[in-house]
């Protein structure tokens, strides 16, 4: 019998081994025993080949060794480290997320891959328990169409450019609107009648319609005019946008294998609140995240309260900075804008229209002190581009939002809601069932109906992501 060697040293047959650790106590528990037989590397090379079609990069996996090394315990080894080491980047990511965002907080997914790769072996089902071990989230999945549309589009010549020039408008004619029609006609469509109709230069209700449609999944607003803002989303290179769809497929293997039955999605880089059942969205909204230099943070967090009429609690890096020097200039800045000065020194602002979390505030604990409210400022959810808060979450519909969370509690609805919101005074609501809320960021979402979401990389966190998805593969 033929019996595999530790793994002791960085390299096999030239090949670096990468899942050390996991490989040596995969061949432990099998007293180093060969695992591995010409059917079984056949269907691990396949799929390694179709790991192209999770973003990952096949050739990180061993892949060439594979076919070509003759010693029968290098290419056990070199196997069992593909195995091992596709099967972490798929259920956890190529990338560890706290290296890049040290405020990340969604604890890591630690399995047992050792067993996973000794269930595939017993059961001669490779590809099937690496498959399973991939996110199951309908996002993930959509997104994994999605690449393939995308490089199909990529394979066929991409799409044409749309010259510069000034807005096209409906009602235009145009030799450029020729240009518009030929680009949008290379867009993933769900069927025949969402392609752009033949050539013609005249800007018609039709394509309106389409531009409309394109903007909407561009986050831009769908006034149907192909503005500067359109034509830089129409120009962006299909290559580009192929990128997008696997630095967010990354972003999703770092997600836990359960969001729950019902949740709220924020994803900052859209400026968007969802609620979501069952993998699709029963309730969506607009919000307002943080600055450039007040990034809202990722993380998890429940929202268990919404405070009704709520007391705003200055932190003192925005009292230092903006309140406390605008007093210095004018005595009575505080007196006017309703703040009282508590005995710790600090500020706090009365509820009230006056007060910048609005009417209601959804609490959900955190290290970060961010959360959920309502703005008074509600001219700024009519912009597409919504980074002004200072980290916390502003909200379009409050009120939509907390009618859903109290969904269970029968003595809450529309006029029980709207009266005791009337009434002015500070009242909080604890939640019978308190909702999941996960704060993420994603500049490429694949929606219900499949087409996906372009969004401005606002934070400049996808080209840290490439960088690091570029740098050489390591191992637990």
């Amino acid at each position: 019998m033929i019996l595999a060697a530790a793994v002791l040293a960085i390299t096999v047959a030239g090949e670096r081994i990468c899942a050390e650790r996991n490989v040596n106590v995969f061949y432990a528990r099998r007293d180093n025993r060969l695992a591995w037989n010409p059917t079984s590397i056949g269907m691990l090379v396949h799929a390694i080949e179709d790991a192209d079609a999770d973003g990952l990069n096949p050739a990180d996996y061993h892949l060439r060794a594979l076919q070509s090394v003759t010693s029968e315990s290098d290419r056990d080894t070199l196997a069992t480290d593909a195995f091992l080491l596709l099967a972490q980047h798929l259920s956890e990511g190529r990338v560890d997320p706290q290296s890049l965002m040290r405020e990340w907080c969604i604890p890591p997914k630690r399995m047992d891959l050792a067993a996973a790769l000794e269930t595939a072996i017993d059961a001669g089902d490779i590809e099937g328990v690496l498959q399973k071990l991939a996110p199951q989230h309908a996002g993930y999945v959509r997104l994994r169409a999605a690449l393939q549309q995308y490089r199909d589009i990529q394979r066929s010549g991409g799409w044409p450019l749309v010259s510069a020039g000034p807005a096209l408008r409906p009602g235009d004619r145009s030799p450029r609107v020729v240009e518009l029609r030929r680009r949008l006609a290379r867009e993933p469509a769900k069927n025949e009648a969402d392609v752009a109709p033949a050539a013609s230069e005249f800007f018609d209700d039709p394509l309106e319609s389409l531009v409309k449609g394109f903007q909407s999944h561009h986050g831009l607003t769908p006034d149907g005019v192909v503005g500067r803002a359109t034509l830089r989303e129409l120009n962006v290179p299909v290559s580009e946008r192929i990128e997008q769809i696997e630095l967010n497929m990354e972003r999703w293997r770092w997600m836990p294998d359960r969001l729950g039955d019902s949740y709220a999605l924020v994803n900052i880089a859209a400026f968007r609140l969802d609620i979501v059942e069952n993998g699709r969205s029963v309730l969506s909204m607009k919000t307002v995240v943080g600055k450039n230099f007040w990034e809202t943070p990722f993380f998890p967090a429940t929202i268990t309260d919404i405070v009704l009429n709520p007391s705003w609690f200055v932190p003192d890096s925005i009292a230092d900075e903006e309140i406390w020097p605008k007093q210095r200039r004018d005595r009575t800045y505080l007196n006017r804008n309703h703040y009282e000065i508590l005995k710790s020194g600090s500020l706090r602002q009365l509820p009230g229209p006056w007060n910048p979390l609005g009417r209601i505030k959804f609490n959900m604990a955190n290290r970060f002190s961010v959360y959920l409210h309502d703005t008074p400022s509600k001219e700024l959810f009519n912009l597409d581009s919504r980074a002004f808060s200072h980290g916390c979450i502003r909200l379009e519909r409050p009120f939509d939002l907390a009618l859903y969370l109290l969904r269970k509690q029968p003595e809450w609805d529309f006029g029980s809601l709207g009266g005791a919101i009337n009434e002015e005074n500070e009242r909080t609501i604890h939640l019978a069932s308190p909702e999941p809320v996960y704060v993420l960021y994603w500049t490429a979402w694949a929606a219900d109906d499949g087409h996906v979401e372009f969004h401005r990389d606002v934070y400049n966190r996808d080209a840290q992501l490439s960088r690091a998805l570029q740098s050489p593969v390591t191992g637990p």
